[in-house]
This record gives structure tokens, sequence and C-alpha cells, in this order.
């Protein structure tokens, strides 16, 4: 199983990253896996000057195949102006995205306040669908206030982190009984944004 947390922070140290970094270590399962964090921040200029897939340096070519290849990807961004950062969505251009159909995602975002919270639900969920990722209801928003020297500290954050995983592991089969209801419920698009 490979597990990849994609943060879209733009900064280091980033609350972001340390959320994103927190989802994916709830992620614990006894079969075999790997798990990889990848920052937008430590390839900001060389993604922003990537105008193709095709014109991609190896490196940034080995961290897209990361992302296409992950069973479970948690991405986080900080939402600036109610959506996600522009980067992010630039590297969602650059991916392959009939290699990540069936690919099973979890939303994580932060942000100073709670007006944006919805912007996970309008902006991120459509643009990981059109990519061919199916994403958890369940969403991990953290306020900046949820924080403690980058460790998240505030338990709904921790709650929502949790049960998001859960969800994520059920859909990958890890609970037969849903992973049974799912396939057989005809109501259900596993495309749809929840």
């Amino acid at each position: 199983m490979k597990i990849v947390g994609l943060s879209g922070g733009l900064t280091t140290p980033s609350l972001t990253t340390a959320l994103v970094d927190f989802v994916v270590s709830q992620a614990i399962t006894p079969l075999p896996h790997t798990t990889h964090l990848l920052d937008i921040a430590e390839i900001a200029s060389e993604l922003a000057l990537t105008a193709s897939r095709e014109s991609a340096s190896m490196k940034l070519t080995a961290k897209f195949e990361k992302i296409e290849n992950a069973d479970l990807l948690v991405v986080g961004t900080p939402i600036v102006k109610g959506c996600y950062t522009g980067l992010l969505k630039h590297l969602f251009d650059l991916l392959n995205s009939s290699k990540s159909e069936n690919g099973i995602a979890i939303i994580a975002a932060t942000d100073r306040g709670d007006c944006n919270s919805l912007a996970l639900k309008y902006s991120l969920c459509p643009l990981l669908t059109l990519t061919g990722y199916y994403t958890v209801p369940t969403t991990v928003y953290a306020r900046h206030n949820d924080f403690v020297d980058y460790r998240v500290a505030e338990e709904a954050v921790i709650v929502r982190a949790r049960r998001a995983v859960g969800e994520a592991f059920r859909i990958l089969g890890l609970d037969p009984l849903l992973a049974t209801l799912m396939s057989i419920s005809n109501s259900h698009d596993p495309r749809y944004c929840n």
C-alpha cells in the first residue's frame, strides 16, 4: 500500500505541511506500506517553470509518479482567497489522470478562520475528482490556532483526521462490509464528490 501526503503550502515551515503529515501519520495499517510526504514549497521554482509533463525534469517526474501511483493521497492546501494555491493546481494539471483513476484522496486545508472551510468541498474536491480521485466524505480543516508549535493540538481536528483515514481504509477494502455495500449500490457514483 502506497500512502502519499502532498502539501500545497508555499512556505517552510508550514502549518499545511504539519497537517498533512499528521493525517498521514493516522494511516496506521498492518499491511506492508510506504509513506511519502511531498512539499510543493521544496519544488516551487522548478514546478512553476515546467510548462508540460514532457518538459518536466526526472526529479519532478518521479514526484508526479509517486502521486499518481498512491493508493491513498492526502492533499492539503492553505486556503488563499477562498481556494487552493495556484502551484497545487498547476501540479495537478501536469499529472496523468488515467494513472490516478481509482485513487482515494483525503482533503485537508488550513486557514486563519472558519469562513473558508467550504472551499474544501467547492474547489479542491472537484479538482481531485476531475483528476480521477474519489474523495472521502470527511475533510480535515484546521485553523491556525488549532496548532501549537506546528503540531495539531485541537481535538476536533484529530477526530476528523482519524475519521477521514477510517473512511479511506474502508473504501480501499480494509472493511469488507462497506466495500461490498459500495460495490452493489447503484445510487452511488464513486466519482461524485461527497
